[in-house]
């Protein structure tokens, strides 16, 4: 990079080489005296290579998972038939990139948007005493692990909590991954301005899937423009993980342990 005399410098196999053997799960921030995030280096690097080479149609299935997702949600049984077949499954990884021992993530019956609608409607508020929080159905709570998401809302409304899903898209998180950050600077603009004037800290944004939820903090602020930079720094700190909410409720006296059961149950 520091020696290069070509007109894109990021335009060198080696250092792609190097960029492929990280896994974007940020331990460097963390453990790193000078706290350097090698993952946003890669998603620089990668879009500067794109310019260059065009984008892989492996990358481009990764990123763009929550469209074919949203197509295929619409018949899931009939995707889950054909992705849970081990012989079409490995031929279409082979095909693609994959390792062929590799399986597609298979759809839930129904969408998580779905099943909140229904529950909403439902749902009986008499005990939702606690305020409002607004839920981030992120896109791989949606339509993959919608029975975390189900799981997540039944609990806090048990606990009190009025949940509601705001108006958003999908965190970006895949376009990130894969280094299509122009497509990802779009996506952050628009939750920013989907969600800038709902979230406080009184009403946060809750996430299930953490690399989503973190994207408001980690890369949003760095993505969006100057105009609206201050209200994603703001977003940010009130986006919590769901465990980062129920510790910060519990330590405030919200959440007591009478509310639990020890009543023995066995989980299938």
């Amino acid at each position: 990079l520091t020696t290069s005399i070509k007109k894109n410098p990021f335009d060198y196999p080696e250092i792609k080489e190097v960029m492929d053997l990280c896994l974007s799960c940020k331990a460097c921030k963390t453990e790193c005296p000078s706290s350097v995030d090698v993952a946003k280096l890669k998603a620089e690097f990668l879009q500067h290579y794109y310019d260059a080479h065009g984008v892989p149609l492996r990358s481009k299935l990764i990123a763009y998972i929550t469209e074919i997702n949203k197509l295929a949600s619409i018949v899931p049984g009939i995707y889950n038939l054909l992705m849970g077949n081990r012989v079409l499954s490995s031929s279409m990884m082979k095909l693609i990139g994959f390792a062929p021992q590799r399986r597609m993530p298979l759809l839930a019956k129904r969408t998580m948007s779905k099943w909140m609608r229904k529950y909403i409607s439902e749902l009986k508020s008499d005990n939702l005493s606690k305020g409002k929080v607004y839920l981030f159905n992120d896109e791989f709570t949606n339509y993959n692990d919608t029975n975390i998401g189900i799981n997540a809302v039944q609990l806090l409304t048990r606990l009190g909590y009025e949940v509601v899903i705001p108006k958003h898209i999908d965190s970006g998180r895949t376009y990130l991954s894969k280094g299509l950050l122009r497509k990802a600077q779009k996506i952050a603009v628009k939750n920013v301005n989907y969600l800038k004037s709902l979230i406080t800290e009184d009403n946060p944004l809750i996430g299930i899937e953490p690399s989503a939820i973190l994207t408001f903090r980690d890369e949003y602020p760095d993505l969006v423009g100057h105009e609206i930079k201050h209200a994603a720094i703001e977003l940010g700190k009130n986006a919590l993980m769901i465990d980062e909410f129920l510790k910060q409720e519990i330590s405030a006296g919200n959440i007591s342990q009478n509310q639990f059961s020890d009543q023995f149950k066995k989980i299938k």
